[in-house]
């Protein structure tokens, strides 16, 4: 699921505490840097939103996510 990056989103997400980054997966080695069901996890992972905000940013939500 994509989801404008905003500065609303991220003021809500930092608020709410929302967790859907790869760090924040079960299935997230962490060690290896790599989803345990072999998915890319660039597009998921905690820096894509700690940077500015650039225009077209999208917030990427993977569904198989399962929090830890």
């Amino acid at each position: 699921m994509l989801v404008p990056r905003t500065d609303r989103f991220d003021e809500e997400a930092a608020r709410l505490r929302l967790r859907f980054a790869c760090e924040d997966c079960f299935f997230f080695d962490a060690r290896r840097e790599r989803c345990r069901h072999e998915w890319p996890t660039a597009p998921h992972r905690r820096a894509r939103t700690e940077r500015p905000i650039a225009e077209g940013d999208e917030v990427v939500f993977c569904k198989e996510f399962e929090l830890r």
